[in-house]
């Protein structure tokens, strides 16, 4: 699993600037190990559109290599791409919010 708000170097990484990663490489990554996105923090006003476009990326990834892969994102409310997120939760490591493709 690659879940950036639930593993600190996963944050950190996403943190940096310019980030290591972004979404999509996240789901590149998932190709080959993984099982998708997880707790993937993106923008609070994130359109449907914009967020059933990943959906159907993961799911065509997902037939194309015969693989499970989940997408579990968590939209923000109130946070742009870039911005960090700025839970207060015992189960979860703030890191940046992921800009949509």
């Amino acid at each position: 699993m690659l879940p950036p708000l639930e593993d600190q170097t996963l944050a950190a990484r996403a943190a940096e600037q310019p980030p290591s990663y972004g979404i999509t490489d996240l789901l590149s990554y998932s190709s080959v190990c993984g099982v998708g996105l997880d707790t993937v923090p993106i923008p609070g006003d994130s359109s449907i559109e914009d967020v059933s476009a990943l959906m159907l990326d993961t799911a065509a990834l997902a037939c194309k290599w015969d693989k499970p892969l989940s997408c579990r994102l968590f939209p923000v409310p109130g946070k742009a791409a870039g911005e960090m997120t700025e839970f207060d939760s015992p189960f979860l490591i703030n890191s940046r919010v992921f800009a949509l493709p």
